[in-house]
């Protein structure tokens, strides 16, 4: 019973976050065409970069969290599925993604064109960010309700992300 419980709830966010990467990537095709068609403008080089690496390291975030969650539903079959390399590859990635949002500030420095698109910019950064911390350091998704977990927050009662215990756990050893 438990079981079906965890590989549905497994399945739901491996794909949901999959399915929002896709989501994402189309709507950023579809407001550029509609941009263009509109305005008759087509957007600078430097518009598209900022707003292009902030989604690419959105979606790299994602996409780790996808598989992370998709090893999750393996190990229910499977006890000690990629057991031993996990919490190592996700602790070097951690990393990266540090190396990556950070790299995003810059990028929207020196590509800054008009403050729309530094909206737009910053406003991706800081979905990344807190994907990021969801991921990585602590779990940020306890209920529908915003007040629980802002709840959580002013308690200092955030628990450690299901990542950042397997990092912990591989430190360990």
């Amino acid at each position: 019973m438990l079981q079906d419980k965890l590989k549905k709830e497994f399945t739901r966010l491996w794909t949901g976050e999959l399915a929002a990467v896709v989501s994402f990537w189309f709507c950023f095709f579809c407001s550029k065409i509609n941009l263009e068609r509109t305005f008759t403008v087509i957007l600078s080089q430097e518009m598209l970069i900022s707003i292009l690496y902030q989604l690419f390291v959105l979606s790299i975030i994602l996409i780790q969290g996808s598989i992370y969650w998709l090893i999750l539903l393996k190990r229910l079959s499977v006890p000690q599925y990629a057991k031993s390399n996990t919490g190592k590859i996700y602790r070097v990635l951690k990393i990266v993604n540090v190396v990556l949002l950070g790299l995003g500030i810059v990028i929207m420095i020196i590509n800054y064109s008009n403050i729309g698109v530094l909206i737009i910019s910053v406003f991706i950064w800081l979905f990344a960010v807190i994907e990021w911390i969801n991921y990585f350091e602590w779990r940020l998704a306890y209920s529908y309700n915003p007040l629980i977990l802002l709840g959580h927050i002013m308690n200092g009662t955030l628990s450690k992300s299901r990542i950042a215990r397997e990092i912990s756990d591989c430190e360990r050893e």
